[in-house]
């Protein structure tokens, strides 16, 4: 049978033991790569449903100005007309 020097256990002992430190720390950085990929991937989503949720806002914002802005036009183009409904009735009136 073969047989081996105690030098020989001890240095194939090592290097299995170091393999299995290099197995396990890959293992365990992939594990930390994915947490952060997930991480990443959450906070990005969290920031584009803020941009979103603004984007909403400042449509709909936008969407009262417009509003408002078409209500004061209507009440202007209604009062003008009152008003030169009076005037043509003053000049009709002076003749």
């Amino acid at each position: 049978m073969f047989k081996l020097s105690q030098e020989t256990i001890a240095i194939v002992t090592v290097g299995l033991a170091l393999a299995g430190l290099d197995m396990h720390g890959r293992i365990e950085a992939r594990a930390d790569r994915e947490a952060i990929q997930a991480e990443a991937r959450a906070e990005r989503e969290a920031i584009r449903a803020e941009a979103r949720a603004e984007r909403e806002a400042i449509r709909a914002e936008a969407r009262a100005d417009r509003e408002a802005f078409e209500q004061h036009i209507t009440r202007l183009t209604q009062g003008q007309s009152r008003l030169t409904g009076i005037v043509d009735q003053m000049r009709t009136a002076g003749r």
